[in-house]
C-alpha cells in the first residue's frame, strides 16, 4: 500500500490442475484467482461471510461485469501476486480493478475490472451499500492523477 495508489497485495497459489496442455493457466481460472484476492483483502479487513445479514448486510451482491485483458501466459504452478483496487463506488455498485502478475510484479499476465452490485435478496432488485461498506472500500479507491 502507498500514498499515491491504495491496494491490496495478494499472492495467490497455481496449482497444476489449474494448466492446460501447453502447462499454461487456463483462462477461466484468472476470475476465481482475483475473487480470492478480494475474499482476502475482505477477510483482512474483519468482513464476515455469515448469513445472518445483521452481522453483513452487503453480502448479497451479484457479478455485473468481468473484464480481463491477458497480456502474458502464465507458465506451471507457483504464485501469482493479484494487485486490487477500487475504481469506483458507486451508490449500489463498486468496481475493483486488478493486476494479475508475476511474484516479483515485472511480468503481467492479465488486467481488468469487476463489477459487483448490491441486491436485496428478496426482490433481486439493487440496494445501496452499508455505511460499513463504502467506509472500508474507500480506504482502497485508486487515486491517480492520470493513468500510468
Amino acid at each position: 500500500m502507498d500514498d499515491l495508489n491504495p491496494k491490496f497485495t495478494w499472492f495467490s497459489p497455481v496449482h497444476f490442475d489449474e494448466l492446460d496442455p501447453m502447462q499454461m493457466l487456463h483462462n477461466s481460472r484468472f476470475p476465481a484467482h482475483v475473487e480470492r484476492a478480494t475474499a482476502a483483502w475482505f477477510f483482512a479487513k474483519g468482513g464476515t461471510w455469515r448469513l445472518d445479514v445483521a452481522e453483513n448486510p452487503d453480502q448479497f451482491h451479484v457479478v455485473r461485469e468481468l473484464r480481463i485483458e491477458y497480456l502474458n501466459p502464465l507458465l506451471g504452478p507457483g504464485s501469482m501476486r493479484i494487485d486490487l483496487w477500487v475504481e469506483h463506488l458507486g451508490n449500489t455498485s463498486c468496481v475493483y480493478g486488478f493486476l494479475c502478475s508475476s511474484s516479483d510484479g515485472k511480468v503481467p499476465y492479465a488486467r481488468g475490472a469487476r463489477t459487483i452490485v448490491k441486491v436485496d435478496p428478496a426482490s433481486k432488485r439493487p440496494v445501496p451499500w452499508s455505511d460499513r461498506f463504502r467506509d472500508v472500500h474507500t480506504e482502497l479507491l485508486k487515486d491517480l492523477p492520470a493513468y500510468a
